[in-house]
């Protein structure tokens, strides 16, 4: 629309058209705004500027210069109504992209005529809790019945039963829990059986996916060399976080606010690593000051995206052209982040400072847990390490490379000078388990020595281990540290090449320098071995007192102190947040970093999402409490409609990412409201949340087609979720189905098949991940949650099927259908090796044709194959065994793809007869739906 102008209407026409409208005043949040956003707002919005603007009572009642959008004195005089019903002249006007249909048409002119009151947009308004019903199924049915409808018949049990288990956990359930299920005719039977799924650990595994895509975890930095970078720890806690059921406030609080939580623990920060998945670069000529802003800007559009269904992207650059967002407003929200101690250069860094050391899998984060938990409690008293831990090592050799008689002292110790250069020592008397050694290097006293003045100490110490059976291993240290600051050097470099320098100590105070080192193995010594022992000392020209060495069996308490100790010489980097010197934060003309308007503004937030909670900091801390405070309109709606799409296919609203004005309404927007406001009041249990959900009537309903009503997309609900699987989803089940599934929990992204080339052809020739090196063994099979995500090239078998790329925040994935999928599905090389070993799982496992295509179906579908689909089978096993039969040298080149290890003795034409029958069933609408 542009400006809009005084012209004289036509009373006939008006007077005509009134006749025919319908009296009732529309609802201006759900029916008028919808249009004005859609129709109006793209000249005459927040951002109209010198145009006129629609967006309040205020701006629409205001007088240009005797003519008013609507005019509360005159309604017939109001411009809109001359306008929208003008015929030649027209707004929006003839040659725009959209029109009025008729029946806007009238719902704009029912709004006028009632005198064109205003209200928020439902979205910006805090959610009610209905009282009217207190159920999903309630306001579903109350749905249908104004449609003179019911809810359509139960799925049966084996369905309902398949149908939730790839619901909660992303996999089949497994036989015997169908089984029991199955046999289970209690009323609580269903209940029972979803309660089993929610405790599964498939279960975080499953959920997590989805969280990902909203915040775009990713393996590598994303932009230029799209590195490596350590934060999969945080993709690990996110598992472990949504299996715990750790209320969805904390859940929140912590990623967003981790590290500014009163003595944070290691879990709350790495949750902080929310905050660093921004794609990040280091390349030559970028700007720090330019990718200091845009860093923001991500954080920024990605919360807008993830907790607030509002689009931030346009705001960078101006006031939004719908949704009542100032430009400053960005800039607010964008000041919380602003001060983050990151360099805005990555460096091209795994480790990119901030960083802490993690767990580097779930498992090891579930021993961290018990065993901090002990230290909790305080259930072993914590001792000074005790002096028999240090073992004395009897040496039958003692090999001085040039002079020296070393000494052992009555402590069990050896006791050296430096007279000579190098030493080596043997033992064949020590078995037992080896956790180390401890030296202690003493400089002999120095009158002439100054605080400046440095002492050369060890460059070299190697430990060898032979075998009785002539064996020999040098021993690889997990850990070094050092009681005493080591000017320019640190403990790792006596386990790397030699030093330049060797090893240097200050003096303190003219005192000598005493330096107690500790070199961590965890090795069995056998009886006979031999452990060979060499100290090289940096220079000779330079005193020492002594070197003392210990042989050590435990060097550190045995209690939960020392586990924690051992566990954590095996952690991982992962990036994190901490707060850096303040930046001022400015509003950027259009988005430019180098174009700040005005003056330094101070963090706050959006004001359609209410206003902080009272008292709440203006840091990130303060930012959660506003996302989770029960004021904010937007948060809660935003994550159970996620969590009813999850379930549901669709949500409530179907455009999850935007809850603006260009976005859908709600199908049942009291339901949503119900929904947003159980969830505050359930203390955030998403586990709660999930389980109404997959409990209620509205998911157990058939999803077959109803010839009764007229709802292709279902969005009254009238029947069960029926979609196509997610990528990762059809990658897991085939791997369950044949029993490769490795069932690993965490740890660094895995690498399948995947064609030659794709990463050298899209990478930087200086990029550490330019080269694909697939991986082997059990990595292989490892669930696709767990694949590594180069945000450049994410695994192709993934975006086949849809999965983003994880550069900017997805929370609805389209679901395509195309022939490539086809093509895929029945040659890409992990589906047929799935396929041929679930065949030789069926062919070891069942006795008989019959028997095999039963478990192929149970695992698959969770029930029988129906007669025709039983004669399909048969029919096309019976032609693959007759065209392997005939040529056997097709049937050994099937069986031969994948790394999986394939039994010979089998009929290698019958088995790749089989591995046909189970590709096709795996490549069926059977396998490939949930219904």
């Amino acid at each position: 629309m542009g400006r809009l102008l005084r012209i004289g209407f036509i009373p006939v026409l008006l007077t005509a058209f009134a006749a025919n409208s319908e009296t009732d005043v529309p609802d201006f949040s759900r029916e008028v705004l919808p249009i004005l956003s859609n129709k109006c707002f793209v000249c005459h919005g927040p951002d109209a500027g010198k145009n006129i603007k629609l967006t309040t009572y205020e701006e629409a009642t205001k007088d240009h210069g005797g003519t008013r959008p609507i005019n509360p004195d005159d309604i017939e005089a109001s411009e809109i109504l001359a306008r929208i019903h003008h015929p030649s002249d027209p707004m929006p006007p003839l040659d725009a992209e959209k029109q009025l249909t008729p029946s806007e048409r009238d719902v704009l002119t029912r709004w006028v005529r009632s005198g064109g009151e205003y209200a928020e947009h439902w979205a910006y308004v805090p959610p009610m809790k209905s009282t009217e019903y207190n159920s999903i199924d309630e306001f579903i049915a109350a749905d249908l019945a104004k449609n003179n409808l019911d809810f359509a018949e139960e799925a049966d049990k084996a369905t309902l039963a398949r149908r939730v288990a790839l619901t909660l956990t992303g996999l089949p359930p497994e036989p015997k829990l169908l089984a029991d299920h199955m046999a289970d005719d209690s009323p609580d039977a269903y209940e029972s059986f979803v309660d089993a799924l929610l405790e599964s650990p498939r279960y975080g595994e499953h959920q997590a996916r989805y969280w990902l895509d909203a915040v775009r975890y990713g393996d590598t930095h994303g932009l230029h060399l799209d590195n490596k970078r350590g934060i999969y720890p945080y993709r690990d806690w996110v598992v472990l976080a949504l299996n715990d059921n750790l209320p969805f406030d904390d859940f929140i609080t912590w990623q967003i606010a981790g590290d500014l939580l009163p003595d944070p623990t290691l879990e709350q920060q790495v949750a902080t690593g929310y905050v660093r998945l921004n794609p990040s670069t280091s390349e030559g000529g970028a700007i720090p000051e330019e990718f200091q802003a845009k860093n923001n800007f991500d954080r920024v559009e990605t919360l807008g995206t993830a907790f607030l269904g509002v689009s931030m992207l346009c705001v960078r650059c101006h006031t939004h052209k719908y949704d009542p967002v100032p430009h400053e407003e960005y800039y607010r929200l964008m000041a919380f982040f602003n001060s983050t101690a990151e360099s805005p250069m990555d460096g091209n860094s795994y480790d990119y400072k901030p960083n802490v050391l993690a767990p580097k899998n779930v498992e090891d984060w579930k021993k961290w847990r018990a065993i901090n938990q002990k230290i909790i409690d305080g259930v072993t008293p914590i001792e000074p390490v005790p002096e028999k831990v240090f073992t004395p090592l009897e040496f039958s050799t003692i090999d001085a490379l040039y002079k020296s008689t070393p000494e052992v002292l009555d402590d069990g110790s050896i006791s050296f000078t430096n007279e000579g250069f190098s030493y080596i020592f043997e033992s064949t008397t020590f078995s037992g388990k080896l956790e180390g050694f401890q030296l202690e290097v003493l400089a002999s006293e120095d009158d002439d020595a100054t605080e400046s003045e440095e002492l050369k100490v060890l460059r070299q110490f190697k430990a060898t281990l032979t075998t009785p059976d002539g064996e020999s291993k040098e021993l690889k240290f997990r850990r070094a540290t050092s009681e005493t600051s080591i000017s320019g050097y640190s403990a790792t470099d006596i386990i790397s090449e030699k030093p330049e320098k060797g090893w240097a100590v200050s003096h303190e105070n003219g005192e000598s320098p005493r330096v107690l080192l500790e070199l961590m193995y965890e090795e069995i010594l056998t009886e006979g071995s031999t452990l060979a022992i060499e100290l090289e000392h940096a220079d000779p020209s330079q005193q020492l007192g002594h070197v003392k060495l210990w042989a050590v069996d435990h060097l550190i308490d045995r209690g939960p102190k020392g586990d924690m100790e051992r566990l954590r010489d095996t952690f991982t980097t992962t990036l994190v947040a901490k707060e850096g010197p303040p930046r001022e934060t400015y509003v950027l003309e259009r988005g430019e970093y180098d174009m700040p308007i005005g003056d330094p503004l101070e963090p706050d937030v959006i004001s359609i999402g209410g206003p902080m909670p009272e008292g709440a900091p203006k840091n990130r801390l303060g930012l959660a409490q506003w996302l989770t405070s029960p004021d904010n309109p937007l948060v809660a709606r935003v994550l159970v409609n996620r969590m009813w799409q999850q379930v549901f296919g669709y949500g409530l609203v179907r455009t999850p990412e935007d809850f603006g004005l260009q976005g859908e309404q709600p199908t049942h927007p009291e339901l949503l409201d119900w929904l947003a406001v159980t969830l505050h009041e359930t203390d955030w249990n998403y586990k709660a949340m999930i389980k109404r959900m997959v409990m209620s009537r509205t998911f157990r309903q058939s999803s077959k087609f109803r010839e009764d009503i007229s709802d292709p997309d279902n969005r009254l609900f009238a029947r069960g979720p029926s979609y196509r699987l997610d990528a990762e989803v059809l990658r897991d089940l085939n791997l369950w189905a044949s029993g490769l599934l490795d069932p690993h929990m965490g740890g660094e992204g895995v690498k399948p098949y995947q064609p030659d080339g794709m990463w050298m052809a899209l990478a930087h020739p200086a990029s550490n991940t330019k080269k694909y090196v697939q991986d082997e063994g059990e990595r292989l099979y490892r669930r696709s949650l767990y694949v590594y995500w180069k945000r450049t090239s994410p695994h192709p078998m993934m975006t086949l099927f849809d999965a983003p790329n994880r550069e900017t925040s997805c929370v609805r994935r389209s679901r395509s259908n195309t022939p490539l999928q086809s093509l895929a599905l029945l040659n890409e090389t992990q589906r047929v090796e799935t396929a041929r070993v679930l065949a030789e799982r069926l062919l070891k496992e069942q006795p008989s044709d019959e028997a095999r295509l039963k478990q192929l179906f149970s695992l698959v579908v969770c029930k029988a194959p129906t007669a025709a689909e039983r004669e399909a089978c048969n029919t096309l096993l019976s032609n693959m065994k007759v065209r392997y039969g005939a040529a056997p040298d097709d049937a050994e080149k099937l069986l031969a793809t994948g790394m999986a290890p394939r039994d010979e003795t089998l009929d290698a034409a019958e088995h790749a007869a089989w591995t046909q029958v189970a590709a096709t069933l795996l490549a069926s609408d059977r396998a490939l739906l949930l219904y």
